[in-house]
C-alpha cells in the first residue's frame, strides 16, 4: 500500500454573511477533506487543519495562516496545502503569487478543492484568472462598502466602530437591509464625563490622567490587541473626539450634524480643547505640565525650545521653572542658560500684553475701516437678498396661478391633477431652498460682524481680559498675540508678534521707545526688550496708518 502524503488544510471566513451563503467553516472543511481523500493526502484532524474566522484575505497577515506558513517552512513532510477556493487563500494577486512561489520552492503544492487548478498550462491559466477575479471582487466589495459608509456619514450617521461612550446597534427587519447606528453606552458614559472633568482642572496630563482612570477602575474594551491598560494615546484620542459634540468625521468627510444622542456639555469639551491646544501648540508635543508661556518660549542663546518643570523644596513648597532644552533637531547644543522661575516670566509677559493693547485712536481707525469694508459687503448682500426675495415672490405667484387653474377640478382630467401635484412639489422644494439660502446669508454676515467687534474689543482691552480669564484661555491669548518669546538671562529680550499686531504695535512702540521691562517688574535694570515685527505693507496702506 502506497504511503499517503502529508497535507495541511486552510479554512477561512471573514464575515457571518459568508457562512450564511454556504461558505461556512464546516462546508469548507468537508469539501477539503473529501479532496484530500480523493487525491491520496493524509490529514490529521487535530493538528493539520488551520482556521481563520473573521479575517480578511486582502493581506497575508492572518494568525492561523501565519502559523501554517511557518510550519511549511520547517516541516519537510508537508507536501500540499488544500483550501476551498483561491479567494480563501488570498484576494490579492501579488500575495497569491508570493505565497505560491514560496510554497512551490519548498516542494509544496497548493490545491483548490473546488476549482480544479493544477500544474498544466490550462490549470496555470485558470489559476491566474481566478486570483485576478478574487482580487476584482475584493476591491469591488471594498468600494461598495466605502461608498455606503460615506453616504451614512453624509446623512449624519456613524459608520464604523463606536467611540468610547457609545455602542454599535443593529436591527435586521424581516424585509430590507440591516440598519445600523450608535447609542449611548451608559456604563462608559460616566467615565467619558469623568475624564473631561478631571482634565479640565488643568492638573493632569494625558499620561497622569490615564494612570488616574486606571486606578479608579475605568473599564477597557476587550479586543484582540487589548492589553487591558489605559494609555495616554487613548486618553488624548478620547478628549479630541468631536463625536461628543455631534460632529462626525470619517474618510475625509466632516458632518457637524450627527444624528446620535449627545451627553457631554459643549463648553466642557471646548475648555478641554483649549488646554490641549495650549500644551501641544507650536509644534511642542510635551504632555508633562501645563504652562502659559511655554508653547511660544525659545532660548535666545542657542535657539532651543523652553520647557517647564516642577520641583518641591525641603519645606514642601512647589516651584515651577522654565528651562532651555539645549537641543535642536534632536542634537545636543552648548548653552549656558540657567533655570528660570516661571513667575518671573509671567510678570514680564503681563507687561508685554499691556504693550500689545491698542490705544483708542488705533481701535477707532480700525473700526471705521471695518465699517467701510462691511459697507461694501452689505451692499452686495442687500442686492443678493433682494434677488432671493424676488425669486421667492416669483415662486409664490406660480403656485397661486397653479391653484387658480385648478379651482374647478371637475373640468380637469386625472392627468392634469397629477401634473398639478408634481409642479406644486417642485415649487415647494424651490421655495424652501431659497428661504434656506436667505437665512444662511443673513447668519453669515451677522457672525462676521460679531467676530470683528469681539476682536476689536479684545484689542482695546486685552490686558483686562488676560487678567480675568482662566489659565487655559490665558495660554490661548498668548499664542494668539505672540509668535515667539525669546528668553535670555531670565528676561524676555524679544517678542515676535503675530499679524496684524506685528504692524500695529510696532507703530505704537515707536511712540514709547523707553520701556524698561525688568524695572517695571521689580527687577534690576536691563536692556529694553523689543517687539519685533514683519512689515505688513498691504494692510498698512489700506489702513492709512
Amino acid at each position: 500500500m502506497a504511503m499517503l502524503l502529508k497535507a495541511l488544510i486552510y479554512l477561512r471566513v471573514s464575515t457571518d454573511k459568508q457562512a450564511q451563503k454556504g461558505l461556512s467553516i464546516p462546508v469548507q472543511k468537508e469539501r477539503c477533506l473529501q479532496y484530500a481523500k480523493d487525491h491520496g493526502y493524509e490529514i490529521d484532524g487535530e493538528t493539520d487543519i488551520y482556521i481563520d474566522e473573521g479575517e480578511s484575505a486582502r493581506t497575508s497577515n492572518r494568525p492561523q495562516f501565519q502559523i501554517l506558513w511557518e510550519r511549511c517552512r520547517n516541516d519537510k513532510t508537508v507536501k500540499a496545502v488544500i483550501f476551498y477556493d483561491v479567494s480563501r487563500l488570498a484576494r490579492n494577486r501579488i500575495d497569491f503569487a508570493l505565497i505560491k512561489q514560496d510554497l512551490t520552492k519548498r516542494g509544496i503544492q497548493i490545491c483548490s478543492a473546488t476549482e480544479g487548478i493544477d500544474n498544466s498550462p490550462s490549470g496555470q491559466m485558470l489559476e491566474g484568472v481566478l486570483s485576478t477575479v478574487a482580487e476584482f471582487f475584493s476591491l469591488q466589495g471594498g468600494e461598495k462598502v466605502r461608498s455606503g459608509m460615506e453616504q451614512k456619514v453624509k446623512e449624519g450617521w456613524w459608520a464604523t466602530r463606536a467611540s468610547y461612550g457609545y455602542k454599535n446597534v443593529q436591527e435586521k427587519p424581516s424585509t430590507g437591509k440591516v440598519r445600523a447606528w450608535i447609542e449611548i453606552n451608559w456604563e462608559e458614559v460616566k467615565w467619558v464625563i469623568r475624564s473631561f472633568e478631571l482634565f479640565a482642572t488643568g492638573n493632569y496630563s494625558t499620561k497622569t490622567l490615564a494612570k488616574q482612570l486606571q486606578g479608579e477602575g475605568m473599564p477597557v474594551r476587550k479586543h484582540k490587541k487589548s492589553s487591558g491598560k489605559i494609555h495616554a494615546s487613548f486618553v488624548e484620542r478620547m478628549l479630541r473626539d468631536k463625536i461628543y459634540i455631534g460632529v462626525i468625521e470619517w474618510g475625509g468627510i466632516v458632518n457637524p450634524n450627527g444624528k446620535h444622542e449627545l451627553f457631554l456639555d459643549k463648553h466642557l469639551f471646548e475648555k478641554v480643547q483649549a488646554i490641549l491646544d495650549a500644551r501641544l501648540g507650536g509644534g511642542s508635543r510635551s504632555r508633562r505640565l501645563f504652562s502659559i508661556p511655554k508653547p511660544v518660549s525659545w532660548c535666545n542663546e542657542c535657539g532651543s525650545r523652553m520647557t517647564v518643570e516642577e520641583h518641591t523644596t525641603s519645606s514642601g513648597t512647589l516651584i515651577r521653572y522654565l528651562r532651555c532644552l539645549k537641543s535642536k533637531h534632536g542634537e545636543r547644543v552648548q548653552c549656558n542658560q540657567e533655570y528660570i522661575h516661571e513667575d518671573i516670566i509671567l510678570k514680564q509677559l503681563k507687561q508685554l500684553i499691556k504693550m500689545v493693547e491698542l490705544p483708542d485712536e488705533y481701535v477707532e481707525k480700525l473700526r471705521n475701516k471695518t465699517k467701510m469694508l462691511f459697507a461694501d459687503e452689505q451692499r452686495l448682500y442687500e442686492q443678493a437678498r433682494k434677488d432671493i426675495l424676488n425669486k421667492i415672490e416669483d415662486v409664490k405667484r406660480q403656485k397661486k396661478n397653479l391653484i387658480l387653474q385648478l379651482i374647478d377640478k371637475d373640468r380637469n382630467s386625472v392627468s392634469d391633477l397629477e401634473l398639478y401635484h408634481n409642479i406644486k412639489i417642485e415649487l415647494d422644494v424651490e421655495e424652501q431652498r431659497l428661504n434656506e439660502q436667505l437665512a444662511k446669508s443673513e447668519s453669515q454676515i451677522v457672525a462676521a460682524v460679531r467676530t470683528v467687534e469681539i476682536a476689536l474689543a479684545l484689542a482695546e482691552n486685552c490686558f483686562y481680559a488676560y487678567e480675568k480669564v482662566e489659565p487655559e484661555l490665558k495660554a490661548l491669548m498668548v499664542r494668539t498675540f505672540f509668535k515667539e518669546l525669546l528668553i535670555q538671562d531670565k528676561q524676555i529680550v524679544q517678542a515676535v508678534l503675530n499679524e496684524p499686531l506685528d504692524y500695529l504695535c510696532r507703530k505704537k512702540i515707536q511712540k514709547y521707545p523707553v520701556f524698561n521691562l525688568a524695572a517695571s517688574c521689580g527687577g534690576a535694570p536691563v536692556r529694553t526688550p523689543c517687539l519685533r515685527s514683519r512689515s505688513l505693507r498691504a494692510f498698512g496702506t489700506s489702513f492709512g496708518a
